[in-house]
Formats: C-alpha cells, structure tokens, sequence
C-alpha cells in the first residue's frame, strides 16, 4: 500500500511539533495525504503561532495548545508523538487501553517502508558531524548506480521523516540518525541497522541494560565501524555480535585530507565516515574533495576566533552532560580550558562531569537558570576550580576573557537546556558568537 493510501482519511492526533518545529513537514505531509489532522501541543499558542498560520493555510483541521485533552485522543485512528512526549505521559493511558497505534515518526516510517539498506549513526556524541560527511560520500555512491535511491532522516532536522516514504522503493539506501529513545524503539520492533556505525559508546541509561542491544538482530552480513574503545566495551560488556567489526582511526585518512578539521575529533569522525563509504565502493578519489571541502558545523564545537592567543569554541548544540564532557576532553591541551555552563533543567547527573573537570579546567563561569540552581551548590565543592556566576551570556564572555590566561582555550558548552522561546539553543550560540567578535 502506497504510504499516502494509508493516511488518507485517517483521523491523526500529531502531540508536539518538536523544540524547534521539527515536525511542521510531516504534518504537511500527512494533511497533503489526505489525513485529518489536529495538533496538540502543551505550548501556548502564541509561541506557535508561525507554525499554526502556515498549516491552518492547507488545511490543518483542528489544533489545542496549552494542554493535550486525554479524551480528544480517544477520538483518533493513529497517535504521532515528538521526542519531547514519553509514551508513558498521563494523556495517553485512555489511548493505550483503546489500542489506538501510538507512534514516534521513524517507528512509523520503518512500519510502512519497503525493505531498505539501512546505515544508523549512533552514539552520544556527533551523530550530526558523522551524518554531515557520510551523506554526500553516500550520495556519490548512489549516483553512480542508476536507479540507485537514497535518504537521510534525523529527528533533529525539519526535512521531515515520514515525508521521505512518498520516494522510497525498495533497496534503497537510508541514513538514518537514531538517538537512544528510537534504539529502544527499533529493538522492540527487532529492527537493527545493517550498518551500525558508534561515534562513542552509547550513554547507559534507563534504556538498555546494555547499551549494544541495538545490534541484536544483525546478520553475518552486516556491519559495525566504530573505534576501538567502541569496541572493545562490546567485549567487556559481554555483547557478542553477529556483524563483521571494522575499527576505525584518524590516520584512516591521507595526510592533508580535511583542512578545516582543526581538533582530534573532526579526524576520528571522518575515519567513521570514511570506513563506512568504503563498504558502499566510494574510492579515495571520490572522498577526498568532500573531506577537504567539508566544514565544521556551525554550534558544535565550532571555532570561532583567536584573540591575544586565547581561542574560543562554540558547543552551544550542547544539552546534556555527555556533550559536554566529550567536548571538555576535546578541546583541552592540559588545564587551559574556561568552560561556560548552565542553563534550564536538563534532567542529567553531572557527578561523572564534575569529577573530570579539575583534569581540564580552571574556571566555571555560570549562566542563570534553573538547572544551573540545582547544581550550583555541587559546583562550589568540586577542588581547584574557580566559579563565578555571569548575568548572561554576553556577560560571561567578557569575565571568560578576564580570567583568560595565554594558551587557554574558552568553550561555551551548556550542558543544559536553553529553555525560552523556541530556536532559543541556537540564539543563544549567536549570542556567544556576536559576544565574542565584538571583544
């Protein structure tokens, strides 16, 4: 059955367009269908409003912001959840006992897919860099195989997901960046990706007892590229898999491919993407223009300027302690790193962070929020670490310079949420970048 056969029709309950409207095109999508849609959503409908003028234009049926009535769901043939709504929330519970299908976008989307190769990038941090390389290095594999298709799909992106099933056929090609919550989801489902690719051990959590569950039903055919350290916890954790395991290190790549990498990480990333391409036949002529052409993304770890020998690095896509570590352990050459911090409750335990930071840092300076006042008091304890709170984040670059030593690098990595208006995590990243060209 054609994906738009199978919305048309159908009274859907979509819960949540995502932080930054992530879901705005497969609501399109499915109104385009022929579906009968209604959006809820617990944000007001004013934060909303650009979103809500756009799909009331064609043809939104109904909409609720504010709160998410429980008994209007029981009234729908199918439930599309964002991230930002656990499958346990309270609103559901009517819905469940109903067995009304309750859906994440890609928990759908591989539902109503044809078979396809699938390339999953996961890991805790820089599936986006990893996914930024491999795209185009994929793309050029497909272009020289007609009749060859190929997609990406990410629950950060506002491409849109199930938007993607309108072009699909099988044995097409998709790379598809699964944060935890979807291993979860995709394991239930007894889906594994034919080629896994790990850029870090995943983060253990409530998810998986451990972490590599997601690869329980590959095949002797399929794949694992991951480091060493990647791989070697599969064996200490006692997970033996059934996929050949290809390690990866940053001397995979010639000397002189990848100018604008400018730390460690860009490397180890590309040897990632670099080993994953050569299973899909992309030849070294073809890899080397993309990495050399290849830049930085802009928020994630991202240099921004160099001023009387202090450099200063933008981490802002950072929300979660993980992030934040990783990126800590990047950037230091010893203890010369000033880390800017905080911001609205994430829902981490930061006791791992705190206990690595004398290692690497030298300052903390804090940015208000409510997540920075529930941790500010472990932050005071933490030896050897001068703390000092800013107004904003303007304000902390200007105290980050002060207290700047020769050689010492300033990284603005939250490890928090931004909280506020919507887009308000890459505001606050230009906010930092406009900061510090303006010292």
């Amino acid at each position: 059955m054609a994906s738009r056969d199978y919305f048309k029709a159908k009274r859907i309950a979509v819960v949540g367009l995502g932080p930054r409207g992530e879901m705005v095109t497969d609501v399109k999508f499915l109104i385009k269908a022929g579906a009968l849609v209604a959006v809820y959503d617990l944000r007001s409908e004013a934060r909303l409003k650009s979103h809500l003028v756009f799909l009331r234009s064609i043809g939104l049926a109904n909409y609720v912001c504010g709160s998410i009535p429980a008994d209007d769901l029981l009234d729908m043939d199918l439930i599309i959840l964002s991230h930002e709504y656990p499958r346990d929330s309270s609103f559901l519970k009517q819905a469940q006992e109903k067995n009304i299908p309750i859906e994440y976008q890609e928990t759908l989307f591989f539902r109503l897919a044809p078979p396809l190769t699938v390339v999953g990038v996961m890991g805790a941090v820089g599936k986006t860099t990893v996914i930024s390389m491999l795209e185009p290095l994929l793309e050029s594999a497909c272009d020289a195989l007609e009749g060859q298709g190929f997609c990406v799909i990410d629950p950060e992106s506002d491409g849109g997901i199930l938007s993607h099933l309108k072009k699909l056929k099988t044995g097409d090609i998709l790379l598809a960046r699964i944060i935890e919550s979807v291993m979860k989801e995709l394991f239930e489902m007894r889906i594994s990706p034919h080629v896994a690719i790990f850029t870090t051990i995943p983060p253990k959590g409530s998810y998986f007892q451990n972490p590599f569950e997601i690869l329980t039903y590959q095949t002797y055919n399929n794949f694992i590229v991951a480091s060493d350290e990647v791989i070697d916890a599969t064996h200490r954790l006692k997970f033996q898999p059934k996929a050949k395991m290809l390690r990866t290190k940053a001397s995979l790549l010639e000397l002189g491919w990848l100018p604008h990498g400018r730390a460690a990480h860009d490397r180890d990333n590309a040897s990632l993407a670099l080993q994953a391409a050569r299973l899909f036949k992309v030849p070294n002529e073809v890899a080397q223009p993309i990495f050399d052409s290849w830049k930085a993304l802009k928020g994630r770890l991202e240099f921004i300027k160099k001023i009387k020998n202090v450099e200063f690095y933008n981490d802002t896509a950072s929300v979660s302690v993980v992030s934040t570590e990783s990126a800590v352990q990047n950037i230091s050459q010893g203890k010369n790193v000033i880390l800017i911090f905080g911001g609205a409750e994430s829902g981490s335990e930061y006791a791992v962070l705190y206990a690595l930071l004398p290692k690497y840092v030298h300052t903390i300076i804090l940015l208000p929020g409510s997540g920075t006042m529930r941790q500010r008091w472990a932050l005071q304890k933490v030896d050897h670490i001068k703390v000092i709170s800013a107004q904003s984040v303007e304000d902390a670059v200007i105290l980050a310079m002060e207290h700047a030593h020769q050689n010492d690098r300033i990284l603005f990595s939250p490890g928090f949420q931004a909280g506020g208006m919507e887009n308000s995590r890459k505001a606050r990243g230009e906010s930092f970048v406009k900061a510090v060209r303006g010292l």
